[in-house]
Formats: C-alpha cells, sequence, structure tokens
C-alpha cells in the first residue's frame, strides 16, 4: 500500500521515485493545493474510500495516508 502511494505522490509531484521516502514531508514538493488534491483523489479512487477534510489538511507523508487508509479499513 505505501509503495503505491509513494507510486501516486511521484506521479502528480512529477518527482524521481528514488527521492521519495514514507517520511518525505508532501509540502516540501513544491507542488501546489490542485496537485495534492489530485494525489488524495487517486488515492481514495484507488482504495475506494473517501477522507474527510479533516483527515486531508493533517496529511504530511506518505505514511500518513497510509494510516487514514488503514484506520477505514478497521
Amino acid at each position: 500500500m505505501l509503495e503505491k502511494i509513494i507510486e501516486t505522490i511521484a506521479f502528480h509531484s512529477k518527482t524521481d521515485i528514488k527521492l521519495l521516502s514514507p517520511e518525505t514531508n508532501i509540502l516540501d514538493l513544491d507542488i501546489d493545493s490542485l496537485c495534492v488534491l489530485k494525489i488524495i483523489m487517486d488515492i481514495e479512487n484507488l482504495y475506494g474510500i473517501r477522507f474527510d477534510d479533516e483527515e486531508i489538511v493533517e496529511f504530511r507523508t506518505a505514511q500518513d495516508i497510509e494510516q487514514a487508509i488503514l484506520k477505514k479499513y478497521k
């Protein structure tokens, strides 16, 4: 799951995936809010879930997103 999240972040941010880790702060990637929204929407579609706005504003890393997904499946 984490690998797919990182792939999605790399694709939308146009960042070399080798430069990303589970702890990479998404906000450090010099991307705009539309790009972040596209990342979130793709991940939601991939896993068939929806995040609340309150959850999204807390996302900083791929690990944060993974943890939020895992909570949805509990």
